[in-house]
């Protein structure tokens, strides 16, 4: 999987820096940032890179079980993120701050409104926790697999086949 820059937190520390460039309080109650991770790629040329996040919490009433959301606290520290992406390469650098204005600008212009509605946090709720847990029992799935197989070997190790 390609490199997808992620801001810096205290479990995380990017390739390269970025910047935090705005940051909207939206009617809903949630905080829209802006994240500028453009940078130099050769000579004069560049990769334009915008981040859109939204930090939304889940509460335990999210969840199918308490164990599940426990799980999830201790991941994720119990936020999940709204993400999106826009990148331009190879862009001349004297374009670089244009190119990035234009693509915030579209972006706000195309999804503010949709991010604003006040039913916004729990429609990514509805869609992303249960995302969460299918990961999460596909998880357990493959551990549990893993093990039983390694029983069988043990059992069979010194069996002639």
């Amino acid at each position: 999987m390609a490199y997808q820059w992620l801001p810096p937190s205290k479990d995380h520390r990017p390739l390269w820096p970025g910047r935090l460039e705005e940051v909207i309080d939206l009617p809903n109650g949630l905080r829209l940032e802006i994240w500028d991770y453009s940078r130099r790629l050769a000579g004069d040329r560049w990769l334009v890179g915008m981040l859109v996040q939204i930090p939304i919490e889940a509460g335990p009433e999210h969840f199918s079980s308490p164990e599940i959301y426990e799980r999830f606290r201790r991941e994720t520290g119990g936020v999940l993120y709204y993400r999106y992406r826009k990148e331009r390469n190879f862009i001349d650098e004297r374009e670089r701050k244009r190119i990035f204005r234009s693509l915030k600008e579209n972006f706000l212009r195309a999804a503010l409104d949709y991010l604003s509605h006040p039913e916004f946090r729990e429609r990514f709720l509805r869609t992303e926790v249960p995302l969460y847990e299918r990961r999460v029992r596909w998880e357990e799935e493959v551990k549990r697999k893993d093990e039983e197989a390694e029983e069988l070997e043990e059992i069979w190790k010194d069996r002639p086949i």
